[in-house]
């Protein structure tokens, strides 16, 4: 069998043309990533009425949280610095109850840079709303951006050698790309960090006692065909996940 994948979608503003309609869609790599692990992705748009997404969510049999837009920080009671861009309320507001149903019914959950960030704040953390500003000392989180290359390797990260992701990775460090300028800063209720790069940024979030909920700010869909295939078995193990009872 095939479980059903949904992959959130973000919200894009064509620029060019601004009285054009929104886009609703997400990069390829997170669905090539999600068929080569051996499940069916399909992407979640963005919908108006509750229902509607109650029935594609009913359809899933776990669900990639992507990224994309960042998160609203009025979700984590701060106010909004000039450097938080591109926010979208309507994905934030979605994204949170599509995870608050999965949390209830145990079901899978990836979620990837932004996908991280927004499982923290649903889970009451916070975010740096700029790395390069709020963190002077930290290293560049946007290498890859500027190389213009979601495969350039920027960064180790030190993986928790008794973290799931060390699990199922098989090691306890592991290269990848950095496109984001936004970080986690307090963790959310009951979350566990188990990855940092060498600067002591959070990498990775876990939530022991579910079935999978694994979160990573790095973008390893980019990275799992051929850049640092060790990253497959994120997917794999995700995806054999949505499959169990």
């Amino acid at each position: 069998m095939q479980p059903l994948i949904g992959v959130t979608a973000g919200e894009i503003l064509n620029k060019g043309e601004a009285w054009a309609p929104h886009v609703y869609g997400q990069a390829h790599t997170y669905t090539d990533a999600v068929a080569h692990a051996g499940g069916a992705p399909f992407i979640l748009p963005l919908v108006e009425e509750p229902a509607v997404l109650r029935k594609l969510y009913d359809q899933c049999d776990g669900i990639v949280l992507s990224g994309g837009n960042d998160v609203d920080p009025a979700l984590y009671h701060t106010t909004p610095s000039p450097l938080t861009k591109d926010i979208s309320r309507r994905r934030d507001e979605q994204e949170i109850q599509l995870l608050r149903w999965a949390l209830a019914d145990n079901k899978p959950v990836l979620g990837i840079c932004r996908g991280m960030q927004l499982l923290n704040v649903a889970l009451g953390g916070s975010l740096y709303q700029d790395v390069a500003t709020e963190l002077p000392d930290a290293a560049n989180h946007c290498m890859s951006e500027d190389h213009k290359d979601f495969r350039h390797i920027a960064h180790s990260l030190r993986i928790r050698p008794d973290s799931q992701l060390a699990a199922i990775l098989q090691r306890e460090q592991i290269g990848t790309n950095a496109l984001h300028h936004q970080a986690v800063k307090q963790i959310g209720d009951g979350l566990v960090a188990t990855a940092w790069s060498d600067d002591e940024v959070i990498e990775a979030l876990e939530l022991p006692g579910k079935r999978f909920v694994v979160a990573v700010q790095s973008h390893p869909e980019a990275l799992e065909a051929q850049a640092e295939p060790l990253w497959r078995g994120l997917f794999a193990v995700f995806v054999q996940s949505a499959l169990a009872e």
